[in-house]
């Protein structure tokens, strides 16, 4: 073979490899920039966007299978359909600043089939604050007043234990208010409510207190009560506060120690099967304490009128059992049912573990609605008469 020949040959070896390693390019993801900096940004200036750019390297198309970002306040959109060799397309990442002040470093992640798949993007910025107004300090609507807040939840809260918490309100109408408390209704013994000053001109601010009293509840457990609040002496059943507590009792260490134990006899839980609509069942749910105190049963209540209960023994003696009959009325009832009874107790709650003091029990089962007549067989139980 001489010289031409040779050189000839390997020319082809090198067109053929040439491109056979052409087709074994993976497709590659390249972007002109991963990261992009918004600067300042006003936050009452609306949503703000950018582009990031990126090109298919490889030799296969790219499909973008998801774009996922860090947070719900950055959308990305981008194209379904695939990305040929060679080509450009891009992801277009739209930030939205409302409610979001202060500075931000947000991440896109996107999925594809490319050799460097995921891929992260990045966004940052700072958002300026915009001015708040009056509604945005005080956000609940209450005749001609604002207030900061209509729900004052005091959560845990011991037997013997008083509260107070504050509410911040004021006039922004033109004639001056007077406020008064449940005028037309009794107030809880309880709660007391003052705001001072009584009366709010145009534009002037005032301070509800609100005091809570758990030992003059008399109550366990979650508890919630609605104060009507009076402007100029009227009522109307939209103008309240709401107000909740979950009333717990305050123990002693050698009753934390040595605490009463409620032991089922029998299961937490009773299936009554299928039953007609309109038919009562009932069953009667037996436990015993095992523990070194006397149980006490604080409370029961069960989750729906259509259930009644009676309780048996209310203090337990350690050794002792008792019982809880709980009765199920279907009236009005169809399909399948789950109604529960709460017990509360005075077994003594452990930091770290679950309530203790408060016990659920279960009814359930499936209501069967009998057929309607049809308007034939009305018919004909007519004729028959």
């Amino acid at each position: 073979m001489n010289r031409h020949s040779i050189i000839s040959v390997f020319a082809l070896i090198l067109v053929f490899t040439s491109g056979l390693f052409a087709q074994t390019i993976e497709p590659n993801m390249t972007f002109e920039k991963e990261k992009h900096n918004f600067g300042k940004i006003k936050e009452e200036g609306g949503k703000v966007s950018f582009k990031f750019v990126f090109t298919n390297m490889g030799s296969d198309p790219i499909l973008i299978n998801d774009v996922k970002t860090s947070c719900g306040c950055t959308t990305p959109n981008w194209t379904r359909k695939p990305i040929l060799p060679g080509t450009k397309s891009q992801i277009e990442v739209i930030y939205n600043p409302d409610h979001r002040p202060g500075a931000f470093n947000k991440t896109i992640t996107i999925m594809s089939n490319a050799k460097n798949s995921p891929v992260t993007l990045h966004i940052t910025g700072e958002v300026i604050p915009k001015k708040k107004d009056i509604a945005d300090d005080y956000r609940y609507t209450l005749g001609q007043l604002r207030m900061k807040k209509r729900n004052i939840n005091f959560r845990e809260i011991f037997n013997t234990e008083i509260r107070k918490d504050y509410i911040d309100i004021i006039n922004i109408g033109t004639e001056p208010v007077t406020i008064g408390f449940n005028e037309q209704r009794r107030m809880p013994a309880h709660i007391k409510m003052e705001c001072k000053p009584s009366t709010l001109k145009p534009n002037q601010k005032a301070v509800i207190s609100i005091t809570y009293d758990a030992g003059k509840k008399k109550d366990w457990g979650y508890v919630y009560d609605r104060i009507y609040v009076n402007l100029n002496g009227k009522t109307e059943h939209k103008n309240t506060i709401n107000i909740s507590a979950t009333i717990i009792e305050k123990f002693s260490q050698e009753m934390i120690d040595n605490p009463p134990v409620f032991t089922m006899i029998n299961d937490m839980t009773h299936d009554f099967g299928t039953i007609k609509q309109g038919e009562v069942t009932e069953h009667v749910f037996k436990f015993k304490n095992t523990g070194k105190h006397d149980l006490i049963i604080r409370k029961t209540k069960a989750s729906c009128g259509c259930t009644v209960v009676n309780l048996g023994d209310k203090i337990i003696k350690p050794g002792q059992e008792s019982s809880i009959k709980a009765i199920f009325n279907s009236r009005g009832k169809r399909g399948n049912q789950h109604k529960t009874i709460t017990v509360t107790t005075n077994i003594p709650n452990v930091e770290g573990q679950s309530n203790r003091s408060v016990i659920t029990l279960m009814m359930k089962g499936v209501v069967e609605v009998p057929p309607k007549e049809t308007k034939t067989n009305l018919n004909k139980n007519t004729d028959k008469k």
